[in-house]
């Protein structure tokens, strides 16, 4: 049982970090191919915009996720004891690999804007002032 919710934990963050990369929701962080035919991205831009990708992806990369692992919860639980201030540090854990993520999806969005044209950018506010979650 530890074991798997240590990998639960695991799963659980690398999918919350994940998605400040996801490009379903997150037209931004789409295929170059597809934000190319959307901005009408030149090719150095296109080529510019991977480069900065692939930077993003090894910053997300660097993120710890070690301390997620603790079974802190589980073993409440399991003892039938509620530790306050154990379960706010565990959440606060996790909460800070989430902001981890979302910085480093701001600075990737950051970076993407210089590569821009004025219209370009104007494109991309208007595709991410569409409700979702710019970070």
């Amino acid at each position: 049982m530890k074991h798997q919710f240590k990998v639960a934990m695991a799963a659980l963050a690398i999918c919350v970090s994940s998605q400040a990369f996801a490009a379903e929701n997150a037209p931004e962080l789409q295929t170059e191919t597809t934000l190319a035919q959307e901005l009408n991205l030149s090719s150095a831009q296109v080529e510019q915009i991977k480069g900065l990708r692939e930077q993003a992806a090894k910053e997300l990369s660097s993120v710890k996720l070690d301390a997620i692992g603790q079974d802190v919860i589980v073993n409440m639980i399991k003892s039938g004891k509620w530790d306050e201030a154990a379960a706010k540090k565990q959440l606060q854990t996790i909460s800070n690999v989430q902001a981890e993520a979302r910085y480093y999806r701001a600075h990737y969005l950051f970076e993407v804007s210089k590569v821009l044209t004025a219209e370009q950018k104007a494109k991309l506010h208007e595709m991410l002032s569409g409700g979702e979650a710019m970070y």
